[in-house]
């Protein structure tokens, strides 16, 4: 039985499913470093004592449309990822955020992760705070994780500071390189993945 309302019935069908294709694509497309704006060079004072690095990949990160971040991973001659050696992970903003915010969501990537816990959150997130300022579009956070296994932390080129607790150094990085990372279509960009 065809009622007045039949005919539309299979256009509003392929609408609501080319919807959805469409929603779920903007949620969290990644692009590859080659699509992605070019890698910028590490500022000198960030690669500063360590081994040569060379860039091993990166990506642009969107969410809902909107470009968040380009980040790359440089590693010791370009060579796989090894979270046992020295790396550093460089990322370029693409929009405003507060300091605060950022260690705030790096908190809830952690505990997205299952790594940590509410005790080492609270000191986790005040050393963060401490460390990252607020950033602008083009501003770089570049983070590296020593031969020490701590975090030290420069913005745009700058020192703002250190993090000697290993815990959270695996803890923070995780968030990008864990297998369990919420965005893994970028972890396989920056590891040199396609």
């Amino acid at each position: 039985m065809q009622t007045k309302y039949s005919r539309f019935l299979p256009r509003t069908a392929v609408f609501c499913v080319s919807f959805a294709l469409a929603l779920s694509a903007l949620f969290a497309s990644v692009q590859s470093s080659a699509q992605a704006a070019s890698a910028p060079a590490l500022h000198a004072t960030a690669a500063e004592g360590l081994p040569p690095l060379k860039l091993r990949g990166g990506g642009l990160l969107r969410m809902f449309g909107f470009q968040i971040y380009n980040s790359f991973l440089w590693t010791p001659g370009g060579e796989a990822f090894d979270p046992a050696k020295p790396f550093v992970l460089d990322i370029q903003y693409l929009r405003n955020f507060e300091g605060r915010k950022l260690a705030e969501r790096s908190i809830d990537e952690m505990r997205g992760q299952g790594v940590g816990n509410d005790t080492v959150y609270a000191k986790w997130l005040a050393e963060m705070t401490r460390v990252f300022p607020n950033v602008k579009p083009e501003d770089r956070l570049t983070g590296i994780f020593t031969s020490e296994r701590t975090a030290r932390f420069f913005h745009n080129g700058r020192f703002t500071g250190e993090v000697k607790d290993a815990d959270f150094a695996a803890a923070f990085f995780g968030i990008w390189l864990s297998e369990n990372t919420s965005q893994p279509r970028l972890r396989e960009r920056m590891l040199g993945g396609k």
